[in-house]
């Protein structure tokens, strides 16, 4: 089974790069595709680094792991939702498994054709520090398969903030995607 790791990735980090690893070796999977958001709506009315870059970026974190790939499953236009994601990915790789934080789960309920789309993939959910299952509602809970994570506090938004105030970035982002955002000026 392929697992999907959708998202924003503005930028990629150490926790998405844990989260998607611990599934892949926990739960079996044959690989691990990161699919970058053309059109996050959930992140409106932030800027959102552009699409080239974000992907770039995800490229340069996941070099050297041959467990992870990156795909555009998104439609060119239009939002991108859950549910267009995980269609055009059973298109292309069977029923996958969605791979999800707990922080993201918690929110779940808010997306775009809740709770429909939870019937088109097998979903895992990863702990996340600062998260407690107590978040979710008990009739989500029962549709989605929970694992513990290395307690990794990683944030993107909380990267750029230290990007744009010049704090420091080391050991919470791959080297190579610092410098790149560095060299290209993407947050301050």
């Amino acid at each position: 089974m392929t697992g999907i790791l959708g998202g924003t990735f503005d930028p990629p980090h150490l926790g998405h790069l844990s989260l998607a690893e611990e599934a892949r070796t926990r739960f079996g999977l044959e690989r691990i595709v990161f699919c970058p958001a053309r059109n996050p709506p959930h992140k409106a009315p932030r800027a959102v680094t552009p699409l080239v870059a974000r992907t770039e970026m995800v490229r340069l974190a996941i070099a050297g792991n041959p467990g992870f790939s990156i795909e555009d499953l998104d439609a060119e236009e239009g939002p991108s939702w859950t549910i267009h994601l995980l269609a055009a990915a059973t298109r292309r790789f069977g029923r996958p498994a969605f791979v999800i934080g707990l922080d993201s789960l918690a929110e779940l309920p808010t997306w775009r054709n809740y709770p429909r789309f939870l019937d088109d993939a097998e979903f895992l959910a990863g702990t996340r520090p600062g998260w407690s299952v107590s978040d979710i509602p008990a009739d989500l809970l029962g549709r989605v398969t929970v694992f513990d994570m290395p307690g990794l506090w990683i944030s993107s938004s909380d990267l750029r903030s230290r990007f744009a105030r010049g704090m420091g970035t080391r050991y919470l982002i791959p080297d190579a995607v610092r410098d790149y955002a560095i060299r290209e000026g993407l947050y301050g």
